[in-house]
C-alpha cells in the first residue's frame, strides 16, 4: 500500500512510474529527510527571529524581534503575543541584537551595525557607544530594502452648491532612507471649477536626492515638473544640484538650508509663445517635525533668482499640516504658492490654493 501511494505521488510529480519497491523506499527516505530538513530550517528561522533582547527599567526581559524605534516608542514583537508591544523609549534600560540596524541620534549621527549593551542606559553599535536618550530612531536593515521606504497618499473633494464650486485634490509622497542617502519623490494635483468661471488645474512632480556628508552637510540633486493653467505653463522643467546643511536633524524633526544652481525650461499653453530657457541660482529651506502631539508639519520654500533673465525671480512654497488619526490615517490642511514676477503677458504672477484632504501613511 505504501509502495503504491509513493509511486502515485512520484508519477504525479514526474510523469513516470517507479519500477520497484526498493526505488520507492529510497524516494520515501529522501522525502523524509527533506521534511526533517524543512522542520529544522523552520526552527532555525524561528530561533533567529527571537534573538533580540529588550530589558526595561523595571527589570522585565523581553525576547523577540525589534521592529522599530520612532517617536520615542519601541515596537517589539514576540511569539507569545498576537499584537506588538509598544514601549516608551524612556522605559528601556538595554537592547541587544545580532541583526543589522540603522540607528539615528538627535544630533544627526547615522550608525549601522548590530546592537549590544554598553554601560547603563547605552547601546554599542559600529564601535560607538550611544546613550539611549540620544537615540531618535532604530530600524532593522534586513527587513529591509522595502522597510526603508515610507509612503503617503491623500485625497480631497469639496462641493459648494451655491455657485456649483467643485475642488479636487490629490497628493502623494514616497521616500527612501539609507545610511548615507535620502531620496524623496512627491506629487500633487489640484483642479477646481465653478459656475460662470473658467476651470483651473495644476499639477507638480518633484524629486530631491540627498547624499549625507558627515552629520550635518549634504549634497543634493533636484528635479521639478510643474503644469499650471493659471500661469500659462504647459510644462516647466527645473533640474538642479547643490549643497545644504541641517541646522538640526533627527528622524522626527529637522531644519535644513540649501543652495545651488538650476536650469529651467518652460513651455506654454499658448502656442504663439516661444519656449523659454534660463539658468538660475536657488536658495531653499525646509522644516519638518513629527514631535507635536497630534500633528505633523512640513513646510518648504525655494527661491530662484535668474542668472540669464535680468530682474526675474520666482519662488515655490508648500505648507502641509497633518492631523494624526487612529492607525496611520490623517487629515491634511495644505497651502501652496508658485510666484513668478515675469510671467507671460496676460497670465497671473501667483498660482496658489488651499486643500483639505484625507490620507494614509504606510
Amino acid at each position: 500500500m505504501a509502495y503504491r501511494a509513493t509511486t502515485a505521488v512520484f508519477y504525479f510529480a514526474t510523469g513516470r512510474w517507479l519500477t520497484s519497491p526498493q526505488s520507492a523506499g529510497s524516494l520515501a527516505r529522501i522525502c523524509g529527510a527533506c521534511v526533517w530538513l524543512a522542520v529544522f530550517m523552520g526552527s532555525v528561522g524561528v530561533a533567529f527571529a527571537a534573538k533580540d533582547v529588550v530589558i526595561t527599567t523595571s527589570g522585565d526581559k523581553l525576547v523577540g524581534e525589534i521592529k522599530s524605534v520612532e517617536k520615542d516608542v519601541l515596537t517589539f514583537s514576540t511569539d507569545y503575543s498576537d499584537s506588538d508591544f509598544k514601549i516608551k523609549w524612556e522605559k528601556i534600560a538595554s537592547i541587544e541584537s545580532d541583526r543589522q540596524f540603522l540607528l539615528e541620534t538627535f544630533d544627526g549621527k547615522r550608525l549601522a551595525g548590530s546592537l549590544s549593551p554598553a554601560q547603563a542606559k547605552a547601546v554599542q553599535i559600529a564601535g560607538t557607544s550611544v546613550e539611549l536618550p540620544e537615540v531618535s530612531a532604530v530600524e532593522p536593515f534586513e527587513r529591509a530594502f522595502w522597510s526603508r521606504f515610507d509612503a503617503g497618499f491623500d485625497f480631497g473633494y469639496s462641493l459648494t452648491r451655491a455657485n456649483s464650486a467643485k475642488q479636487l485634490s490629490l497628493g502623494g509622497t514616497l521616500s527612501y532612507r539609507a545610511e548615507r542617502n535620502v531620496d524623496t519623490l512627491f506629487g500633487n494635483a489640484f483642479k477646481s471649477s465653478q459656475e460662470n468661471a473658467p476651470q483651473t488645474s495644476r499639477w507638480d512632480l518633484g524629486n530631491d536626492f540627498r547624499h549625507l556628508l558627515g552629520t550635518r552637510w549634504y549634497a543634493n540633486t533636484t528635479q521639478d515638473l510643474v503644469n499650471s493653467q493659471e500661469q500659462g505653463l504647459d510644462l516647466r522643467t527645473t533640474i538642479g544640484g547643490g549643497v545644504g546643511r541641517y541646522l538640526f536633524r533627527s528622524s522626527s524633526q529637522y531644519l535644513g538650508l540649501g543652495t545651488g544652481l538650476a536650469w529651467t525650461n518652460e513651455n506654454y499653453t499658448d502656442p504663439t509663445l516661444a519656449t523659454k530657457n534660463s539658468a538660475e541660482a536657488y536658495i531653499g529651506t525646509e522644516f519638518m517635525t513629527e514631535k507635536l502631539k497630534v500633528t505633523d508639519l512640513l513646510t518648504r520654500l525655494t527661491y530662484y533668482p535668474s542668472l540669464t533673465i535680468s530682474g526675474r525671480h520666482r519662488f515655490n512654497y508648500r505648507f502641509d499640516l497633518d492631523f494624526n488619526l487612529p492607525g496611520d490615517w490623517y487629515l491634511r490642511a495644505g497651502f501652496f504658492d508658485n510666484y513668478d514676477n515675469k510671467p507671460p503677458a496676460g497670465f497671473s504672477k501667483n498660482d496658489y490654493g488651499f486643500s483639505n484632504t484625507f490620507g494614509l501613511k504606510f
